[in-house]
């Protein structure tokens, strides 16, 4: 009964709703993810690293990956990155991988006002096992399980389609803003024979971020820097739309934060996070608690959950003094 469940979901993922992208509740730790103009804004290489595991008690929990690197390129506007994203449903039965090539220019109209303009070009490969799964058609009302060979039309186990995105961010001073669009072609993820005019491809999601990084002068000093970072995500992808509203404070290398983050039809949660900061090195943790009516679900959704790990070569203090050079811009702090 379980597979057949499995199997029921899977079809109403693979029919004309479409997919839709996983969205990291410390979207500030998976800067790549937001927005390809994102890459090198920092004066170094930085790497990163994200896991999230989406309501643990269910049985189909999703769970996702992902992985960035970019630096910028020394003496000149450009930079690049790599970005790289698994993300598995319906016990792993169904995964998603995305990979992608990012590029970033950054156009600097004064000292303290930069535009950044980002491209990424990569794929978007969809798998499926179908060994872990029971169609109907092979159901007996009475026998259960025949044994038979479904009569499905399975294209193949895996779909892998090019996949395009771009974006801009707009920084002045210690504010920013941006907006960003991934599957800009709509790529071809279906496993299924449909007919083309029900599915067009993975639907375009937009993302719009905004916020700033403020300093507490009254509580700052130059080992221990005080600063409250108000910041917002919206992503609009095909009929879901998301809106996370919230904050981060931080002192010295510690930060604590909070958001509320609302799905429009109904309001969906609340994060907590907290970070840890150590020279070269970032570590962060989440917690999601659920409160629309999912949370009445019998037995339970679970708690979701989120790591990141970050390495900014930046931060090093050998670096350090490059913080002052012209394209370098503070706002971006929470991203780095």
């Amino acid at each position: 009964m379980r597979k057949l469940l499995l199997s029921v979901l899977l079809l109403v993922l693979l029919l004309p709703l479409g997919a839709q992208d996983p969205v990291f509740s410390q979207f500030y730790a998976a800067p790549l993810r937001l927005n390809p103009a994102f890459a090198g804004i920092g004066t170094a290489p930085r790497l990163v690293a994200n896991y999230r595991a989406q309501h643990t008690s269910y049985p189909s929990a999703y769970t996702t990956m992902a992985a960035s690197y970019d630096q910028p390129i020394e003496g000149t506007p450009s930079a690049f990155g790599l970005r790289l994203m698994s993300d598995q449903q319906l016990d792993g039965a169904y995964k998603n991988t995305e990979f992608a090539v990012v590029y970033s220019y950054d156009v600097m109209i004064d000292r303290e006002t930069h535009v950044r303009l980002g491209l990424a070009a990569g794929i978007l490969s969809t798998a499926l096992d179908f060994n872990s799964l029971t169609f109907g058609d092979v159901l007996d009302p009475i026998a259960g399980n025949t044994g038979a060979v479904t009569a499905e039309q399975l294209v193949g186990a895996s779909k892998t389609s090019a996949d395009f995105g771009a974006g801009v961010l707009f920084s002045a001073k210690k504010y920013f803003a941006g907006v960003s669009f991934d599957h800009l072609n709509r790529p071809d993820e279906s496993l299924l024979e449909v007919n083309s005019n029900l599915y067009a491809g993975r639907p375009t999601r937009l993302t719009v971020t905004g916020g700033a990084q403020l300093d507490v002068k009254r509580y700052s000093n130059r080992r221990r820097p005080a600063y409250v970072t108000p910041n917002f995500l919206y992503t609009a992808q095909a009929g879901f739309r998301q809106l996370n509203l919230g904050a981060y404070l931080g002192y010295g290398p510690v930060a604590v934060g909070g958001w509320y983050r609302h799905a429009f039809e109904n309001a969906d949660g609340l994060i907590a996070a907290v970070s840890f900061r150590q020279d070269i090195l970032r570590i962060g943790f989440s917690y999601d608690a659920v409160v629309s009516d999912l949370r009445n679900v019998p037995g339970g959704l679970g708690s979701t959950l989120e790591a990141s790990i970050m390495i900014d070569f930046g931060s090093s203090k050998e670096l350090q003094r490059r913080r002052k050079a012209d394209r370098y811009n503070d706002c971006y702090g929470m991203f780095r």
